[in-house]
Order: structure tokens, then C-alpha cells, then sequence
């Protein structure tokens, strides 16, 4: 058995070495001091919580200063006469941050209570900041200013793609591209859509139509340049187009005003005009490139031959194709494009190549036409299809009763009834360039 003065000794030498530790005073911790969490230590709030509108309906922008130490904060909100149990609660990380802000995204329209906790480090909350907003309920007006009362081009055409409308037409070498969402506003794209330098002629650029491809998954613009009928292809409706192949359609023959119509079959035809005894409407099947056309195929289709189509020399143009059921339809303009008469008129046909024959109820927009809403030498236009699926027709008028020049484009409903009518109606839209 050890005696005492072994066993002390021997304790002795183990406290030297070996000291004991305590874990009941704070003051004989090592290191950083870790906090009692069951101990109350204060924890500031937020400041200065604020809800504000957005331009868009249902959303709020929370702003607020986080007090130091503050880790995440925790969002709640609920709309008033709601049950507590629809309250949403959010938890976000602010980082230290000395200011904060989150946007709420609200599935229903009134007036919200909103509350903020701050969070610190250790998991510690701060009272709850309470506030009430509430969000707009609707959207607000597109910001934008206005640069032109008019969309400035003439013999227009419209493609919808994604989403989207894009508008081109004649007014410079080369061809702009406008641009819009609502058919009201348009904004210019910085970019020509076919710039001069891309096209095989070098003046008189005329009358642009665009169509997606989806089988090419291409982009085609048929248009008219040094009264020749040429096309251009890009990946997408802005462009930049260009003319692969730097050569007219027809190389030896003048034509202007071209449209492609493809049928159920997969069969394309272009429809232009050839100066043949005054400006004359004619269809070629075209080749699978869509760069050039079966001759043995070309058909007369329109000439000016009525009394409302001769008022102001021997000229039908501007062609465009529907088809409805078993029905085609080859809408068309006549009269000199400088005539206060100008005027748009439409056949029927069985078949894509004709024979056509004229509406009895011709012209079917006109400057003495309910639709035509005071314009003067409303035509070539160019039907297309909207958002919503309706058929709408976009087409140019002059610019007075006294000036033919800048011409500018407006867009009316058209509209083919259960009896295979077609009418242009509706409110005129008269669109604006917008920045």
C-alpha cells in the first residue's frame, strides 16, 4: 500500500504538469469567447424598412439598413384578410451588408403587412419591423420617347416571329428592320436588315418581304432592287441578309413587287410583277433554292383591266397570297402608287396558278373607304398573321392630300367571312418609332 507522502507527491507532480481546467468561470477559457445562448443579449433591428411599387403589377422592392453583426434576415408577409395560414416567410443572406433589398413577387393583387426580423451570427432574432404596401395593380406604361408620329416606310410587310413583330419596306438603299411588341411602338434596329453591299444591285430598293423557312431554318427576303427581283437569307429576322449569289431571280428581265406563297404540298410560287403591257401580275413555281423559278411555269395572273384599277395609268402590283380551305386569294394594289386613287383590290382562285377572278365588291380599301380613315393612296400592303392568330393588313398611304412623299404605313384588321369575303376594317392603327 502507497503511504501518504508517496500519494502526495505523486499528485503534486501531476498538477504540475497536468493542471486542471475549469468550465465553470468564463475568465479561464482559452480563446474566443463562446456566448451562453440561454443568456438575453439584445439584437437591433432593421432600419428604415420601405416598400415600394414597381412598373410591373403584384411586385414590391423592400429596402432596409441592417444593424452590425447582422447575418440573413427573415421576410414574412401576408395579404390583409388572409388566414395566418397563407403567411410567406423568406429567409436572406445579407452578408454584412450595411443596406439590402429584395424584390417580392405577390400571386395576388391588396395590401400586404410586411415584416422584418434581423438575424445575427449566434442564430439571435431582433424584434419583428412591421410596415404595410401595397403593389400596383397593373402594369405601367412602356417607358419611351416618341421619334417619329409615323412609321416611315412604304410598300411594308410584316413577319410575327417568337413573340415579336418585324416590319420592313422601302424608303433607302438597303432595307431597314422595325421592331415591336404591341404593333403600336416600334424601335429601329441599329443594323440594316440588307445592307447595300449585300445585294446584287446597287439602287432602287423596293418592296421587301421576309419569311421563316423552318424547313431551312432560314430567313428569306424577296425584294425588288434596280427593278429586278432578287432574294437574301439570314439566320434571323434582323439580319444581316445577304445575296449569296449575286444575281437577279430572272437574270434578263426587269420585275418588281415579289411574294412567296408556299402550299399545303410544300410546292413554292413566287408571285411578281412584269412590266408586260403596263405593271401585270404573274406566278412561277420556284425551284426547291428558292433562288430561282420554273419559266415553263409563268402564268399571267392580274392585269388592270376595271375602271377603279385604270384611273391613273395601267398598273396591278404589290401581289400577296392566303389561302383559306380550298379557296386562294391574291390580294393586290392598282392605279399609279402616286394616285390619290391608289387603291387595293382582291381575286379568287382554285388553284395557285389562276384563273383569278376579280371581286365584285373591288376596291376593298381606298381613301373613300370607311377603313382608309382619312388617308390618301392607301395600298401595296401585305397581310399577316398577329399574336392572337387574326389576320391584320399593313399597308402605305401619302403623306397629304398634296404630297404623295414620305409615305408612311398604318394597320387595319382584315377580315374573311363565312361567305369567303374579305374586308379591311376595324380601328387604324397608325404606329409610331419609338427609342
Amino acid at each position: 500500500m502507497m503511504n501518504a507522502i508517496q500519494c502526495g507527491f505523486l499528485l503534486g507532480f501531476w498538477l504540475l504538469f497536468f493542471p486542471v481546467s475549469s468550465c465553470g468561470s468564463s475568465g479561464d477559457i482559452q480563446g474566443e469567447e463562446i456566448p451562453d445562448k440561454n443568456e438575453e443579449e439584445l439584437v437591433d433591428p432593421v432600419i428604415g424598412l420601405v416598400a415600394k411599387k414597381t412598373a410591373k403589377a403584384n411586385e414590391l422592392e423592400l429596402a432596409w439598413s441592417n444593424p452590425p453583426n447582422t447575418a440573413s434576415v427573415e421576410i414574412s408577409y401576408l395579404r390583409e384578410g388572409d388566414d395566418e395560414a397563407s403567411n410567406t416567410i423568406i429567409n436572406v443572406r445579407v452578408y454584412s451588408e450595411k443596406k439590402s433589398s429584395y424584390l417580392i413577387k405577390l400571386s395576388k393583387y391588396g395590401t400586404y403587412q410586411i415584416g422584418v426580423v434581423a438575424i445575427n451570427h449566434y442564430g439571435r432574432r431582433s424584434e419583428k419591423v412591421t410596415i404595410t404596401a401595397t403593389p400596383a395593380k397593373e402594369d405601367a406604361p412602356p417607358s419611351f420617347e416618341i421619334i417619329h408620329n409615323t412609321l416611315p416606310i412604304a410598300d411594308p410587310h410584316v413577319l410575327y416571329h417568337n413573340g415579336k413583330y418585324y416590319a420592313y419596306g422601302t424608303r433607302i438603299n438597303g432595307f431597314e428592320v422595325y421592331i415591336s411588341e404591341d404593333l403600336e411602338h416600334w424601335r429601329r434596329n441599329e443594323s440594316l436588315a440588307l445592307p447595300p453591299e449585300n445585294s446584287w444591285g446597287t439602287r432602287w430598293f423596293w418592296a421587301p418581304e421576309v419569311y421563316y423557312i423552318a424547313s431551312k431554318n432560314r430567313f428569306f427576303m424577296f425584294y425588288s432592287v434596280d427593278e429586278h427581283i432578287c432574294v437574301a437569307s439570314a439566320t434571323r429576322p434582323e439580319g444581316p441578309f445577304v445575296q449569296d449569289e449575286r444575281r437577279p431571280i430572272v437574270p434578263n428581265e426587269k420585275g418588281i413587287d415579289t411574294s412567296l406563297f408556299i402550299d399545303d404540298d410544300g410546292t413554292p410560287y413566287l408571285y411578281y410583277v412584269r412590266f408586260t403591257d403596263g405593271n401585270v401580275i404573274w406566278v412561277a413555281e420556284m425551284n426547291d433554292d428558292l433562288k430561282s423559278i420554273k419559266s415553263e411555269t409563268l402564268t399571267r395572273c392580274i392585269t388592270a383591266s376595271e375602271p377603279w384599277e385604270r384611273i391613273q395609268g395601267k398598273v396591278a402590283e404589290g401581289p400577296s397570297i392566303l389561302k383559306r380551305g380550298n379557296t386562294y386569294y391574291l390580294i393586290y394594289s392598282a392605279n399609279h402608287f402616286e394616285s390619290k386613287d391608289y387603291a387595293v383590290g382582291y381575286a379568287t382562285s382554285n388553284s395557285p396558278m389562276g384563273p383569278w377572278i376579280k371581286y365584285s365588291g373591288n376596291p376593298i380599301l381606298r381613301r373613300d373607304k370607311p377603313a382608309a380613315s382619312g388617308l390618301i393612296g392607301t395600298g401595296h400592303g401585305a397581310p399577316f398573321v398577329n399574336g392572337q392568330g387574326s389576320y391584320m393588313y399593313i399597308y402605305h398611304a401619302h403623306a397629304s392630300i398634296n404630297s404623295v412623299g414620305p409615305r408612311t404605313s398604318y394597320i387595319n384588321d382584315l377580315v374573311i367571312s363565312v361567305d369567303g369575303v374579305i374586308s379591311v376594317g376595324g380601328e387604324t392603327i397608325r404606329p409610331v418609332v419609338i427609342r
